[in-house]
């Protein structure tokens, strides 16, 4: 496929190192808001542009900062515009 003929992505693209925050409703399996440092991303949404949750590798920041469990979490692509 022609990079000219890929669609526009809309959303950004986490990559290792993103610290970002999700609220309850937007990731799989855990209660309360998650901030996550980023390790790994699961699929590439600029060659899977229509996926609904993508897959991330990361380690859980605690409300004062300190890394917390490393964790694997589902999250809503559509969440990924309000992250930061």
């Amino acid at each position: 496929m022609d990079a000219s003929a890929r669609p526009e992505r809309s959303r950004p693209v986490p990559t290792a190192g993103d610290v970002l925050q999700f609220a309850e409703s937007d990731y799989c399996y855990g209660t309360g808001p998650l901030v996550l440092r980023v390790t790994g991303v699961g699929a590439d949404l600029g060659r899977y542009p229509q996926l609904e949750w993508l897959s991330l590798r990361g380690v859980e920041l605690r409300g004062d900062g300190s890394a917390g469990p490393e964790r694997q979490v589902l999250v809503r692509t559509s969440a990924l515009l309000g992250t930061g």
